[in-house]
């Protein structure tokens, strides 16, 4: 018997295969397959061409008793690199449509351009973090090739596309990634959610500079999930699960308590740039191996409440100062 130990059916007809990514902390990422409409293959998110993570999906696609070339669609929930990076090599492999959402489309042409990277670093060095001695991973693609699609279609929230046996409603979940979407299917209310809900770990919620509130966003998200109330969940890493509301309510109260943990920290300290927040948020493990990221999400937080009245900021010598507005009698 041939092993498959990164292929399962975690729902009815559909098929997840477990592709590895370089990230620490985050080793897996998966891609989704079913029946298309058109008789083919559709292929949800793409994993990245690292590791034997390509020919995974090739292996698995023939385990169905498909070929490459029977691929219809390509699905994209987001355009982040472990869900993306394999989506040029599978059009040019299958003659397939990569559909996403809008923003995600814009994004995924940006992504090939280093002033993106170049401003993302100028951002950090304006929050407080120290430039690198060496070009960051980041500025060059993260450290890692991407194979990115030649031509994409567009679908937004309200749509409704079909796949494994029925039609699926198209909701936009920005936050995680601004043009993220999810695939909600209401006859039984299976939701196929990218990295808008995980089941175990909370999704990075990062501040690039564009959108301005990113976690604002993300909150919106989770409510938009928490009303769909899906019965099964099938995330981009992780095991699959039910209770699809209360997770998301879950992560929700997890971001009300690092908003918290914000202000008592300039409360007690501040003025204080934003590194430093992240430094007390995270503490010092993370912050030695995830710097950039712990950077990020702290800045999502710290903007969300700036942006509400509840933070003020000041430039000083270059950096962004923040502080709790002091209470006048």
């Amino acid at each position: 018997m041939v092993e498959r130990p990164y292929f399962a059916m975690p729902y009815r007809g559909i098929f997840r295969v477990t592709c590895p990514t370089p990230f620490p902390g985050l080793d897996h990422v998966h891609v989704y397959l079913t029946d298309g409409p058109g008789g083919g293959v559709v292929v949800i998110d793409t994993a990245l061409p690292f590791g034997d993570s390509y020919a995974r999906i090739e292996q698995s696609v023939r385990w169905l008793g498909r070929e490459l070339t029977d691929i219809e669609t390509i699905y994209l929930t987001h355009a982040h690199p472990d869900h993306v990076g394999c989506s040029g090599l599978l059009q040019e492999a299958s003659g397939a449509s990569v559909v996403c959402h809008p923003i995600c489309a814009e994004n995924l042409e940006r992504m090939q351009t280093p002033d993106r990277w170049e401003r993302m670093a100028e951002i950090y060095i304006e929050h407080g973090r120290v430039p690198d001695a060496t070009p960051p991973a980041f500025a060059t693609r993260g450290g890692f090739e991407m194979s990115l699609p030649t031509s994409v279609t567009t679908i937004d929230e309200g749509d409704v596309v079909s796949f494994a046996g029925g039609d699926w409603d198209v909701y936009w979940t920005p936050g995680h990634e601004h043009g993220h979407v999810a695939f909600h299917r209401r006859m039984d209310g299976v939701l196929v959610v990218g990295d808008t809900v995980l089941g175990r770990i909370t999704p990075h919620i990062g501040f690039h500079g564009d959108p301005p509130d990113p976690l604002g966003q993300f909150l919106d998200s989770l409510e938009k999930v928490a009303a769909l109330d899906p019965s099964y969940v099938l995330p981009g890493h992780g095991r699959p699960f039910d209770e699809g509301a209360e997770r998301a309510r879950s992560i929700a109260a997890h971001h009300e308590l690092r908003l918290r943990r914000c202000i008592e920290i300039l409360t007690r300290r501040g003025p204080l740039h934003a590194m430093d927040v992240a430094r007390g948020v995270f503490g010092r493990d993370v912050m030695f191996f995830e710097e950039r990221l712990a950077l990020a999400e702290t800045l999502s937080h710290l903007e969300y409440l700036r942006l509400r009245g509840r933070l003020h900021r000041e430039l000083v010598d270059g950096i962004w100062l923040y502080a709790v507005p002091k209470l006048v009698p």
